[in-house]
């Protein structure tokens, strides 16, 4: 009987620690997909984005992306993932986009980034009428 207790405890305590110490899910990757609406993005401008944590530690960024982009069209980016933070750690994080037009440029749009992580999951947040021009060239979004 004592055998059999001390073999029922061991069992509890692998399965207990085992789900105590499971990971959360990291970040795999981030993607950015923009639809352009009534007024196109210059081919000469650029735009950078961003991906921070909840804590404002960037953890995700695509730089320089020019093209022209034209009204109701789509432009999906994939941003380069610099870490891998825990999927608490960036689901309520934020999106920064930096427009460097050259000379005077109105763009408006559409934007969906989705997160997705070591176990498959995936978090999606959408971002409508958005407006960036040479005076108003920054934005920042919350999850």
């Amino acid at each position: 009987m004592k055998t059999l207790m001390c073999c029922l405890a061991l069992v509890a305590m692998a399965v207990f620690t085992s789900a105590a110490f499971a990971q959360e899910p990291t970040l795999t990757s981030v993607e950015a997909k923009f639809d352009t609406t009534t007024h196109n993005k210059n081919s000469n401008s650029k735009l950078d984005v961003y991906f921070k944590t909840s804590g404002g530690h960037e953890v995700a960024k695509s730089e320089g992306n020019e093209g022209d982009w034209k009204r109701n069209a789509s432009h999906t980016l994939t941003l380069q993932v610099e870490s891998n933070p825990a999927k608490g750690e960036v689901e309520n994080g934020s999106v920064t986009l930096t427009f460097h037009p050259q000379g005077a440029d109105e763009w408006k749009f559409n934007y969906k980034v989705t997160l997705t992580f070591s176990d498959g999951s995936v978090i999606k947040k959408e971002f409508n009428g958005c407006v960036l021009t040479q005076h108003d060239p920054t934005r920042t979004d919350s999850l």
